[in-house]
């Protein structure tokens, strides 16, 4: 890029000639992938929320510490909004390996509903559990991934990361107090 300088408004794409050329992004053209971003993520949560736990959560055995209803409806829209604005600011900034940055992202979004069928819709415990674990590492992945292209985005997806990760344990639990093993998990 014969010495042009990118500000926040510009991003790369590879051109016919393996060149990276920048190319400025409008106000407006941000404000819709934004919002397409934040649809992505209403979306997942949609599908995700489709699949609730009913007579059998409640049924479940449950660790004392097990948040209450109350604290999950806050804490997963926050998770949901931060992968959001995470993923945008990568898309916005789209250097260097943006793309295999956000196909993690959406790896671990797609991950992230599909825990929520296989634990609530399914009532597969153990099989969630193994989708909790690809999604901690899909999210881990993410982070790392965004971290390189931009730190902000990368900072956004730690509590994302911190969340998954507590939510791997207490699905273990649950599995553990509920009659965990590999009958469970098959």
């Amino acid at each position: 890029m014969s010495g042009a300088t990118l500000n926040s408004m510009d991003f790369c794409r590879f051109d016919r000639q393996c060149q990276w050329t920048a190319v400025a992004f409008t106000p407006m053209q941000r404000l819709i992938t934004f919002s397409v971003f934040i649809l992505l993520v209403v979306a997942a949560a949609a599908i995700a929320g489709q699949f609730v736990g009913g007579e059998w959560y409640q049924s479940m055995n449950r660790p004392a510490w097990n948040p209450s209803a109350l604290i999950m409806a806050i804490v997963w829209p926050a998770v949901y909004m931060l992968m959001a604005v995470s993923a945008w600011m990568v898309w916005d900034t789209m250097r260097g390996l943006a793309w295999v940055a956000l196909t993690w992202w959406g790896v671990q979004l797609i991950l992230c509903v599909t825990w929520s069928w296989t634990f609530f819709g399914m009532h597969r415990v153990g099989w969630s559990l193994g989708v909790m674990g690809l999604w901690v590492v899909a999210v881990l992945l993410t982070t790392i991934s965004f971290r390189s292209i931009r730190i902000e985005a990368s900072s956004l997806m730690i509590p994302v990361a911190i969340w998954s990760l507590f939510t791997l344990i207490l699905n273990f639990s649950w599995w553990v107090m509920n009659g965990g093993g590999v009958g469970s998990i098959i």
